[in-house]
């Protein structure tokens, strides 16, 4: 576990994710765009290729590429940039894939279109959900269903204590918060 200390946060990367204290993702997404593009570099010679059919060019894309890219995506919050940095990240390795040059003036929907691979935030959403049964469906008494539970009961107006106060400044985008945004659910369904 490394520990890096940035502009008065602290930053360790542990089990392979980026934890920052402000709670935000962007970090470990930069950090995970800069590792599958490490990786998509490292795999040039596969893209390059005339003899592998596109589909297989995918299959690798999806299991060496975004593997890297989108490991403990489940546990990110997004917010609009990182949403755009994704996609922008997904569709750059799609057109790679497809030998698709910039100046060649083909549409990104064309590009997603001819590769059938799902939007990367529907993938993250779909990661999210799962994440979200996986701790649903714990016993009562393990921390994360606790926390869980703790974190439905204040979204629907209980507050842990009455002295509580939410802190100054706009709302972070919780964990929380992007399942109920992702579902359409309230925090009461969840």
């Amino acid at each position: 576990m490394s520990k890096i200390k940035n502009d008065g946060f602290d930053k360790f990367v542990y089990l392979g994710s980026t934890v920052d204290s402000t709670g935000y993702s962007n970090t470990d997404i930069l950090r995970r765009i800069g590792l599958a593009s490490s990786v998509m570099g490292q795999l040039d010679q596969v893209w390059r290729q005339n003899r592998l059919s596109v589909a297989t060019k995918l299959r690798i894309y999806t299991t060496c590429v975004l593997a890297v890219g989108f490991h403990g995506a489940e546990t990110w919050t997004l917010l609009n940039e990182d949403s755009h940095r994704l996609q922008a990240f997904h569709m750059t390795c799609q057109r790679r894939i497809l030998g698709v040059r910039w100046n060649d003036f083909i549409t990104n929907r064309a590009v997603a279109d001819s590769t059938n691979l799902p939007s990367i935030l529907s993938t993250i959403a779909a990661r999210h959900h799962s994440f979200f049964g996986h701790i649903r469906h714990l016993s009562a008494n393990t921390p994360a269903h606790k926390a869980l539970k703790l974190a439905v009961d204040s979204k629907s107006g209980d507050i842990p204590q009455h002295d509580w106060n939410r802190p100054a400044g706009r709302p972070r985008t919780t964990w929380m918060s992007q399942i109920v945004r992702d579902t359409g659910l309230t925090a009461a369904d969840a």
